[in-house]
């Protein structure tokens, strides 16, 4: 049709002009006859398909009808405020005219291409609904149906007014629906309509001739069932025995619609558990039959793989291709066949076992694999009672199940989760996603009495495309919080803070920052991972944090915790993986009030440190410093950050880390089974490289303390991890009951990502905790937990005062910070190095020392053959004379 020509026809007296243009000539007792086909206010609702409200015209004659200046009016059940949506155009014989209106949050399907849209907010169940030649609204109340410029005049379920009665009650998940497609007018609109599944038209809606203008077209004999089925079809394997040939008139009854097709399920099995009995219909388009429909359908068997060109490792589904006119409807309102009871009878151990790397080659499927047992369900219904919730909910609205209370599961987490172990990745899991509905959101360990829905595969998982979902029921569960530290443990954190950025929000910093301090109880040392820079993704070349780092120390500050400082190095812009921009990397956070970082100058982006002797036996090349920074392993991915920290006369070597992801691996769910985890072969020479070089310290002091921590993102029993153990390292998170060894939840499996591993005589004395505060839960600061170690390291100082000049400056006054400051300078006697402890004692009551430790120490570092200079503030609110014995404390290993 000429648009323009369309638009043009505006006037009565051009309607024959119109009318040429569009070839059809005006029989001469021609009649044009405009009614409301069909109205639906339950769009956008909870268990609604469609998303919006519509109202649906017709034209029941034989003449093209000009609507404009019409408008379509609405009013409560019982009131007299009406509301008006303009519309206008030609409408031609026995086309529609969709009228869209309010859209809600419910829903999954949009309405075809409405002609006009407006925002009136129809009622689900009762109200009225006029066709009106103006567009002035209307102010009557209960005579509206007569009035003279009313077209045509609905009155549905509870409406004062009505041509004669009113038409049924309608709900969320049906329309009033003119009968004979629109043709049937008595004037009585309980006779005239039904309530049905809504089915919107539009103008590209084939044209409809009603009865009165036309011949009757002679019947069309109804259409047999084949006798090939659906279960014929599907066969016994992932791919159809019948890929790409035509079938014709399967026989089914509807399930479920989705916005491109719909789920079509044999009412008459076979006794084979092989079969599915269900298949995907693929029209393109949203479909026009209703749950509940007989049909039978037509077209061309296919395997589609869902992904595209990035989809090659998933698995495919059996559809059937529509082909034009391929559906025939036998009848409407039918059962829809039973679900099957997912419970004890899907296995909860073996993805798949077989001898074929490509499992959709096998010749038979296995159903004692998880793999095969849900291909053996493809497109059926199915219902799980007792759903427990093993992953919560992503931005998706998708959830991770296992069915029955999770009775045949293991091992089971304390808090709802299931635990990835080496030998069982949990095939009895399963994702309720969007179909008719969508899950509400929910955190692990939560409940749904009832699931059904249709078995269905997307993104590497097999889905239960919900039709139907009963309240869930919560757990409560409650984020957990780690026991403090002593004045002698050394508490260290491993945390991936998630693309922690300097242009994030402060609710982000905050959150994170209670974390710490609450949850965390403000370990002494925190390794960070995945800190970005300052703008964090954009892409300009900035590489410094120092505005997000300043962002949570503050945060930090006043949330309660301690006055951290840090230490880190900026990488080469664009080198080191992480979200394009943002530029991640590790960071050391310390409290400097229980340990001191011991700096030593020279560690760069891209300038490797080395392990060297030294008086304390092992020293760093530079710290903090990277290792191994130009090395292949590490191209791409973050390099590993190392320094050394001093606490109660111990020095520590610590290493952050944070290996390459697992991007490129296989998925555990696809098509090639065991799935191959490429993205190993970087790990392993990244922990290789790791391992290496704590050997190196470990041959110049044996007894060295070193901790390695981080997103190491592999599990405990991968090869990366063993690479590490290898050289003496202890992973703490296996100290842990196996059914608590998790720091991420990931499409509901519970698994390790996170690690510290420390030296062998700091895990004799080491008490671990993984603290669970973000994965399980739907809303999250991180998608990784916090990790803690708490190090019992007492007291190892000797006093090595009488190695040492003392000079004692004057004391001055300092009115802002109302302290009296001065100076201690140290002069070893002979050559020393390594770190000391400044005891201030003696002091007369009421003085204090200001700028001290936690213990009243001053912490420092002698460097050989240089003078110490220590800043002394001094809480004198007496103004009394100040004297006071200066102690020097060293550990057992200062030279």
């Amino acid at each position: 049709m000429n648009k323009k020509a369309v638009d043009g026809c505006k006037l009565k007296t051009l309607m024959a002009l119109c009318l040429m243009a569009w070839g059809i000539n005006a029989p001469a007792h021609a009649a044009a006859k405009v009614v409301i086909s069909q109205v639906y206010g339950g769009g956008g609702n909870s268990g609604a398909t469609f998303k919006s409200d519509f109202i649906e015209l017709f034209n029941a004659g034989d003449q093209p009808a000009d609507l404009s200046g019409w408008s379509v009016q609405y009013v409560s059940a019982t009131g007299s405020s009406w509301q008006k949506t303009a519309i206008n155009g030609v409408l031609l014989a026995g086309q529609y005219y969709l009228v869209q209106q309010s859209t809600g949050t419910a829903g999954s399907v949009n309405l075809p291409s409405p002609e006009a849209i407006g925002t009136l907010l129809l009622s689900a169940s009762s109200g009225k609904v006029a066709l009106v030649k103006n567009n002035s609204l209307l102010a009557c109340g209960a005579q509206c149906s007569s009035n003279a410029n009313v077209v045509d005049y609905l009155g549905f379920g509870a409406a004062n007014n009505a041509e004669t009665n009113p038409t049924a009650l309608l709900s969320n998940s049906t329309a009033a629906l003119r009968k004979n497609a629109g043709c049937t007018d008595t004037n009585d609109n309980s006779a005239d309509f039904i309530a049905t599944t809504p089915a919107p038209r539009n103008g590209a809606t084939l044209l409809h001739t009603c009865g009165v203008v036309t011949p009757t077209p002679t019947p069309t004999p109804t259409p047999t069932p084949s006798s090939q089925r659906i279960h014929d079809i599907q066969g016994h394997t992932h791919r159809s025995p019948l890929e790409n040939t035509v079938v014709n008139n399967v026989l089914g009854i509807v399930t479920l619609l989705a916005s491109n097709g719909f789920y079509l399920q044999d009412p008459l099995p076979d006794n084979d558990s092989l079969t599915s009995e269900g298949i995907f219909v693929f029209i393109g388009s949203a479909p026009t039959v209703a749950v509940g429909d007989s049909v039978l359908v037509s077209g061309t068997v296919r395997e589609f793989r869902p992904g595209g060109t990035g989809g090659t490792n998933n698995l495919t589904t059996t559809q059937i291709k529509l082909a034009n006119g391929g559906v025939s409807k036998l009848s409407s309102g039918n059962a829809l066949p039973a679900p099957v009871i997912l419970a004890g009878n899907v296995p909860n151990q073996r993805l798949w076992q077989g001898n074929v790397a490509d499992i959709e080659q096998a010749a038979l499927l296995d159903i004692a694999n998880g793999l095969d047992f849900y291909e053996s369900l493809e497109g059926m219904r199915v219902q799980i009672g007792g759903a427990v919730v093993v992953g919560p909910s992503n931005k998706f609205g998708e959830v991770f199940v296992v069915a029955d209370h999770g009775r045949a599961v293991g091992p089971r987490a304390p808090r709802g989760g299931v635990v990835v172990t080496e030998t069982d990745f949990n095939p009895e899991r399963i994702k309720l996603a969007a179909g008719a509905i969508k899950a509400p959101a929910v955190n692990v360990g939560d409940w749904f009495p009832q699931a059904v829905g249709v078995v269905d595969y997307s993104f590497a998982n097999y889905n239960l495309q919900l039709s139907e979902l009963a309240a869930p029921v919560s757990s409560n569960l409650q984020p957990e919080t780690t026991v403090k530290q002593t004045g002698d443990e050394l508490a260290i954190a491993s945390f991936n803070v998630e693309n922690l950025a300097g242009n994030e929000g402060a609710a982000k910093f905050a959150r994170l920052a209670g974390q710490i301090v609450q949850n965390l109880q403000s370990p002494d040392i925190i390794g960070l991972m995945e800190i970005q820079d300052n703008n964090g993704a954009a892409s300009d070349g900035t590489v410094d944090p120092v505005q997000t780092l300043a962002k949570l120390i503050a945060a930090i500050k006043t949330a309660g915790g301690p006055a951290y400082q840090y230490r880190q190095i900026n990488p080469v812009d664009g080198q080191d993986g992480g979200q394009p921009g943002g530029n991640i990397r590790q960071v050391f956070m310390f409290n400097p009030a229980r340990v001191g970082f011991i700096d030593r100058a020279g560690g760069s982006a891209t300038q490797g440190i080395d392990v060297v002797a030294c008086p304390e036996q092992a020293c760093l090349s530079a710290s903090p410093g990277r290792i191994a920074p130009t090395d292949p392993a590490f191209n791409a991915s973050r390099k590993p950050l190392t320094g050394e920290f001093s606490f109660n006369g111990h020095k520590l070597f610590v290493i952050a880390n944070h290996f390459n992801s697992k991007g490129g691996d296989q998925p555990l769910s696809g098509r090639f089974q065991p799935a191959n985890r490429s993205s190993e072969v970087q790990r392993n020479k990244q922990a290789q490289i790791v391992a290496n070089f704590v050997s190196r310290i470990n041959n110049l002091d044996r007894n060295a303390n070193v901790v390695v921590l981080g997103d190491i993102n592999d599990y405990q029993f991968s090869g990366s991890v063993q690479r590490l153990k290898a050289v003496g390292l202890v992973d703490l998170v296996e100290t842990l009951p196996e059914n608590e060894r998790y720091t991420y939840v990931f499409e509901g499996n519970s698994q390790v990502l996170d690690h510290i591993l420390v030296s062998p005589t700091l895990a004799s004395r080491a008490q671990y905790d993984v603290v669970h505060v973000n994965s399980e839960f739907a809303d999250q600061a991180s998608d990784h937990e916090p990790e803690v170690a708490k190090l019992t390291m007492p007291k190892a100082w000797l006093d090595i005062t009488a190695r040492f000049s003392q000079q004692k400056s004057g004391l001055v006054y300092n009115a802002g910070s109302k302290t009296f400051n001065g100076s201690l300078t140290l002069g070893a006697q002979n050559a020393v190095s390594g770190p000391v402890r400044v005891q201030i004692t003696d002091l007369p009551a009421g003085v204090t020392l200001a700028n001290g430790a936690e213990d009243g120490a001053l912490l420092a570092h002698i460097t050989a053959g240089t003078a110490l200079v220590l800043p002394l503030k001094f809480n004198n609110p007496a103004r009394d004379a100040i004297r006071f014995t200066a102690q020097i404390l060293a550990n057992k290993d200062f030279k």
